[in-house]
């Protein structure tokens, strides 16, 4: 259906049924991302423990979003032939498992394969997610749907924070894994019992536009990776998660070590500064359906407004000393240095047909990852072995501005596809 003529205003099966999905997706999302986050709480007791570089650190924190981009693609497509809820629930109760493993590891390879192996069970968690919100969910709360399911990563990242520093210091960095493992798996459990939107099969035009064939897997692998529009959203994406993945990881670690705060206490703090981030993620989804209503090009010019603030206020923050002025410049560009994530998913959802919205998915997560979540916290464990951690952290609040300007080349591509009639519930 295009979005130039009628939209189709309805649930896809029933409203009560779709919040049902939304509310056990967005757990699952914050268990996720508990899991994920738990480990940058807690880095400054590996660092004790192990004798760890910054360097290592970073790839500890890294290995998830490697395994992630590595498998992005394959298990999108998984998800867009097979099954959406049979896939999430085989890959929530891999992931939780891997996380109990960490807290049996003795060294440093251990941990990061078991990190590693995290990061293949949430490898199509994302786009199975947001393949069944666009699907269940109306056209016109695409955006806001979205944009409230991505922040529970924040919830879990907040959770995983502030568990994983209360835990460490009072019972072991140990125990704090094996705690936060087990609703993971019932949760994943429940996923079974959702009920699933039927398979969309995917047909491919013969040369001679006579006839049509069904899309072979391989093909789906390129398919996403034609359009410019969508390149735009992978780069832009990737810059903006670049920043965010290195300043929810390595902030307990700053708060730790310039504002002389336990481990605990910068968890809280980092906790705070994520809630800000997530509160600012929803807002932006549902700021840009409202706008879409008005101009439908907005999906893409939200974003690049996003990434500009979130550049300036954390560059202008960590130039200037310690205390209560950076502190509140660090919580406004939290505000919206997660607000791209809602609007560029749903542009992206917008212009592929259903059997299909897995597959582009994995493919932002892919860009995201690999370029964006696990290069960040590397590259700036290396700046801080070679500078400080501050220096390290203004030269990477640089990142967004790339994003901002690929946002903007996006909002033409996003514009033409809305005048050709190309944009699809």
């Amino acid at each position: 259906m295009k979005i130039n003529n009628v939209i189709p205003d309805e649930y896809l099966v029933s409203k009560g049924h779709s919040y049902f999905v939304l509310t056990l997706l967005f757990l699952l999302m914050v268990f996720d991302f508990i899991d994920r986050q738990i480990l940058a709480a807690i880095l400054p007791f590996i660092k004790a423990d192990w004798g760890l570089s910054d360097t290592q650190l970073g790839m500890l924190i890294s290995s998830v979003n490697i395994a992630i981009a590595v498998l992005a693609m394959p298990a999108a497509v998984v998800v867009d032939r097979w099954s959406r809820t049979k896939s999430i629930g085989i890959m929530a109760i891999l992931w939780s498992i891997a996380t109990a493993a960490c807290g049996l590891a003795n060294n440093f390879i251990q941990m990061f394969l078991a990190r590693l192996l995290i990061g293949i069970g949430e490898a199509g968690y994302v786009p199975g997610g947001n393949a069944m919100l666009s699907t269940v969910f109306p056209h016109r709360m695409r955006a806001t749907v979205i944009g409230i399911f991505n922040s529970a990563a924040m919830i879990g990242s907040v959770l995983g924070v502030v568990l994983g520093g209360f835990i460490a210091s009072h019972w072991g960095w140990r125990a704090a894994f094996g705690v936060v493992a087990a609703p993971g798996i019932l949760l994943a459990i429940l996923m079974f019992f959702v009920k699933d939107y039927k398979t969309v099969k995917v047909r491919v035009q013969s040369e001679d536009g006579k006839s049509a064939r069904e899309m072979k897997w391989h093909e789906f692998f390129s398919v996403a990776f034609k359009s410019p529009l969508l390149w735009t959203i992978f780069i832009g994406n990737g810059a903006q998660l670049f920043f965010v993945s290195t300043l929810g990881n390595w902030m307990p670690s700053y708060l730790n070590r310039l504002y002389s705060m336990s481990v605990a206490q910068a968890g809280i703090r980092t906790g705070l500064i994520l809630i800000v981030a997530a509160v600012g993620m929803a807002f932006s989804g549902y700021l840009v359906d409202k706008a879409m209503k008005r101009y439908l090009g907005s999906r893409l010019y939200g974003p690049l407004l996003y990434a500009l603030f979130t550049s300036l206020s954390f560059v202008a923050a960590f130039m200037l000393p310690t205390g209560n002025f950076q502190m509140s410049l660090i919580f406004i560009g939290a505000f919206f240095m997660l607000g791209v994530v809602g609007p560029t998913q749903s542009a992206a959802q917008d212009v592929v047909q259903p059997g299909l919205r897995a597959t582009v998915q994995g493919a932002i997560g892919l860009a995201s990852n690999l370029f964006g979540m696990a290069l960040g916290p590397v590259i700036t464990g290396a700046l801080s072995d070679q500078f400080e951690l501050k220096s390290a952290l203004l030269i990477v609040s640089f990142a967004p501005l790339i994003g901002a300007a690929s946002f903007y080349i996006g909002a033409s591509y996003y514009k033409n596809a809305l005048d050709k009639n190309e944009v699809v519930n």
